[in-house]
């Protein structure tokens, strides 16, 4: 029978059946598409161990020993170039981080953030790796309590998770509380007064300075932060050479101790801190910074008055750390452009970039560092491997709930993780490389981080409803695009900060990614079908009536 001798009742309802399928494909595509195929990504080989970089510092580390994992395989970018821009811009100026309208730290009262309600649901990686981080905080009542088996307060993981969150623009109920805990008058004594020998006269200045850069991103008043004056007290520990020094103690006596733990992590911390707080820092302490560079580029973690004359003590990390300072603060611009061209000179072609020591391996904490570093010099194409990488190692739908979104340290603690299946957890490790990875992948160098604008929560990550938790394999990433707004600057060199929100690319075009789709866009054939179902609905009951007519 051809077509033409249907009735008209018949093809009626062949319409009608016909909308009604196209309204329930998306919802079979989405259930189809639960588990994302997995990708090939460059795995680098090498081990992560622990290190005895104070805290202070806030380069995280690995907390646990890992097996050796496979070489690496192909990339899909090229490796970076290591051109050198004319000069770096800074991040901030003096007057736009000037201390105006703040409320003074350890205020009960919300922190002056007028924070609207972002996305429920996005697959943005910078919004869901904030989400990570945000309920890391709430999981554990406002700050990270735990690190290697041993419960206590970690205010520097904390001040991390906060800064990654302001970069991110969002999560800031639990930025907010978590700067708040930190604020409290004997957490701020704790954390920057017993240093080292427990008595509590001592003063870590590499702590002073990073409460110093939350204070400033989160608007609190760095001069009234739960009741320290932390400006004052780090020009205190300022030393006719310039550099920031640590205030050791005797536990017994309080005679003054000649150990000092203060580094170029520190240092830099305390150059971007007092810049944005309009306050310095002095000609001296830049000076000092700059001093630690080694022949070929790098810096030197730990200081020394005489400077660094062996390019073995280059450090990828305090490098990234003095880069961002120096650009920050301006007028260094040849320094900074060869610290650039160090760690250009080390990435790997995925976008890695290792660690030194112990930490010699490619992993998303130096990378992260490395990023923002790219970022504030401009480096674009460099910027955009480091994320790249970044995102190979972010834990996807595939993954237990409570890791999802974020980014483990490196390429074999992902493997061990994906072998864990639904026994998988976060931990210390997993936190503190989210934080320190999470500003690169926003596109904000250290001194643009600001709260302004940023969304109250971050959203989960959009999985589909039939996602499985067990047994997680393939890359954690795709080359999709996000499917929400929020994180990003259009801002490389960092006069703007996060701003809570822009979905413009951080770099210039560079591709932002997204974790794994889990679900087609259904609007479209939805509509679509939609409209058919109607008018197949009127057909069959026209075509009802003319037989009823004449039969």
């Amino acid at each position: 029978m051809s077509p033409t001798t249907l009735r008209p009742g018949a093809r009626a309802l062949g319409a009608l059946l016909l909308s009604a399928a196209l309204v329930g494909a998306p919802a079979v595509a989405q259930a189809d598409d639960a588990s994302p195929s997995p990708s090939a990504t460059a795995t680098p080989s090498g081990s992560p161990s622990a290190t005895t970089t104070p805290d202070a510092s806030a380069s995280p580390t690995p907390s646990e020993t890992a097996e050796p994992s496979p070489s690496a395989t192909a990339t899909a970018e090229p490796s970076p170039s290591a051109t050198t821009p004319a000069s770096p811009k800074p991040s901030a100026s003096p007057t736009d981080e000037a201390p105006t309208g703040l409320v003074p730290g350890g205020d009960a009262r919300r922190y002056g953030v007028a924070a609207a309600q972002g996305p429920a649901t996005s697959t943005d990686p910078v919004l869901v790796g904030a989400n990570f981080l945000e309920e890391q905080l709430r999981v554990g009542d406002r700050h990270y309590f735990s690190y290697d088996g041993f419960d206590f307060p970690y205010y520097g993981a904390t001040a991390d998770a906060v800064l990654g969150l302001d970069a991110a623009g969002t999560g800031q109920d639990e930025a907010t509380l978590a700067t708040e805990f930190l604020a409290k008058e004997a957490n701020v004594k704790d954390y920057i007064g017993v240093a080292y020998s427990g008595h509590p006269g001592e003063v870590a200045s590499g702590a002073v300075a990073k409460l110093l850069n939350v204070a400033v991103a989160q608007k609190v008043d760095p001069t009234s932060f739960g009741g320290v004056d932390l400006v004052a007290t780090l020009q205190g520990r300022e030393q006719p050479t310039g550099r920031y020094t640590d205030l050791t103690l005797d536990a017994e006596t309080g005679e003054p101790l000649t150990e000092d733990y203060s580094n170029v992590f520190g240092q830099s911390f305390g150059l971007i801190g007092l810049h944005r707080a309009g306050a310095g820092p002095s000609d001296a302490a830049v000076a000092y910074l700059a001093a630690q560079q080694c022949p070929g580029g790098g810096f030197q973690l730990y200081m020394t008055d005489a400077g660094c004359s062996d390019s073995a003590s280059a450090d990828p990390d305090a490098t990234a750390m003095a880069v961002q300072a120096l650009i920050a603060v301006g007028g260094r611009s040849t320094e900074a452009n060869q610290g650039l061209d160090y760690l250009a000179g080390i990435q790997d072609a995925s976008g890695g970039v290792p660690g030194a020591g112990l930490t010699a391996v490619l992993n998303a904490n130096s990378t992260g560092l490395a990023g923002q570093a790219f970022l504030a010099g401009g480096r674009t194409a460099q910027a955009r491997l480091a994320q790249s990488y970044l995102r190979s190692l972010q834990f996807d739908c595939t993954f237990p709930a409570a890791l999802r979104g974020g980014i483990a340290y490196d390429r074999e603690s992902y493997e061990k993780k994906v072998a864990q299946g639904a026994d998988a957890k976060s931990d210390d490790q997993v936190r503190r490389s989210t934080a320190q990875a999470l500003l690169a992948l926003v596109g904000t160098p250290l001194g643009s981080v600001t709260a302004t604008g940023a969304d109250a929560e971050a959203p989960d990550l959009a999985c589909a409803s039939a996602s499985p938790t067990a047994s997680p394999s393939g890359s954690a990433t795709s080359t999709s695009a996000p499917t929400s707004t929020g994180g990003s600057t259009s801002d490389p060199t960092g006069t703007a900060g996060s701003g809570g929100g822009s979905t413009t690319d951080p770099v210039a075009a560079g591709p932002t990614g997204s974790l794994a789709q889990t679900g087609s866009e259904p609007l479209v054939p939805v509509l679509v079908g939609l409209v058919l179902l109607v008018l197949g609905g009127v057909a069959v009951a026209l075509s009802r009536g003319r037989r009823g007519a004449h039969a």
